[in-house]
């Protein structure tokens, strides 16, 4: 993972597109558990303020890590793509995914809902972590594509 930044800041420059300036001097990491019997992480933003709370997270980026997982286990990762436009990803053990950290709205749909809590067998495992950049203009950049998904996803405010 310390190589990630470096290649997707090459990928920038064969592609042409404005650079991230993605950092691997340092992560934020977090392993979440989610438990079975229904058990969800509420839609959000993960840095909905950016500069003006000192964040500057740019790339998430989930690992998970449920080998056994089946489909039926919930759990999934629903990522907004458009107002009413969404993509629910399993948490297959071993599958990496990717996504703007200050840009994209997403959410845990229930996990194992029939399942009973204590069912350690159905726990869904995850583990995140949050890239930082130095192109701090890159934040929350008007110019992105993405730039105006919380505001359609979240009509009231912007989380």
């Amino acid at each position: 993972l310390q190589i990630l930044p470096g290649l997707l800041n090459d990928a920038c420059d064969d592609m042409k597109v404005e650079p991230f300036g993605l950092s691997a001097s340092s992560f934020n990491a977090k392993l979440a558990v989610t438990s079975p019997g229904g058990s969800v992480y509420p839609l959000h933003i993960d840095n909905p303020q950016g500069l003006t709370a000192g964040d500057t997270r740019k790339l998430t980026c989930i690992i998970y890590l449920n080998p056994d997982y089946q489909e039926g286990d919930g759990g999934e990762l629903r990522i907004f793509s458009g107002k009413h436009e969404s993509v629910d990803i399993t948490p297959d053990g071993g599958r990496m995914v990717l996504f703007w950290s200050d840009e994209i709205p997403h959410e845990v749909l229930p996990t194992a809902p029939e399942a009973d809590a204590s069912n350690e067998l159905k726990d869904r495992y995850a583990l995140t972590l949050w890239i930082p950049t130095d192109n701090f203009q890159a934040i929350h950049n008007p110019r992105s594509k993405f730039s105006s998904l919380g505001d359609d996803v979240f009509p009231s405010k912007r989380v």
